[in-house]
């Protein structure tokens, strides 16, 4: 009779181990997906603004078209680097990721005078922006592809 209740239990535990392990696999699967559209997502809403297109292609030869472009739209370009900052800083969008489909934009604007006039970027209020691009700096500066680097 023991022997029976013995092998119930080793049973039982194996069964609870297999699920535990079933379950914790499936969580990080979910993870991974909700990171994904998160990305996929922001990426999107970065492709599909018109007004961030126009500031895209000015930001390509720096163009002096740039100082033209309302301020609000300068902030709300600016304010969407902040949300792949906060992304970034929360393990939404993975940082090498990050560099690589958005950085080189963030850069620009950081490096252009055509596109600061007009805004305070020394403001405490834009420290998430400066800190996102020093990072994408420091991350350029040593790029290397590797793809296991870039994954959700």
């Amino acid at each position: 009779m023991d022997l029976a209740k013995d092998i119930a239990i080793v049973a039982a535990s194996v069964i609870a181990l297999g699920t535990l392990i079933v379950g914790v696999i499936e969580y990080f699967r979910q993870g991974a997906a909700k990171r994904v559209e998160h990305f996929l997502e922001m990426r999107r809403r970065f492709k599909e603004n018109q007004k961030f297109k126009t500031i895209t292609d000015l930001l390509l030869t720096d163009d002096e078209g740039l100082r033209d472009i309302p301020v609000g739209d300068k902030l709300d370009y600016l304010g969407f680097f902040e949300e792949i900052a906060l992304s970034m800083n929360s393990r939404l969008i993975n940082k090498n990721v990050a560099h690589y489909m958005f950085s080189y934009y963030a850069i620009r604007c950081w490096e252009s005078e055509n596109f600061r006039r007009g805004i305070n970027c020394d403001s405490i209020y834009w420290q998430a922006f400066r800190d996102f691009v020093e990072q994408m700096k420091e991350i350029e500066q040593g790029f290397r592809f590797r793809r296991k680097n870039f994954q959700f």
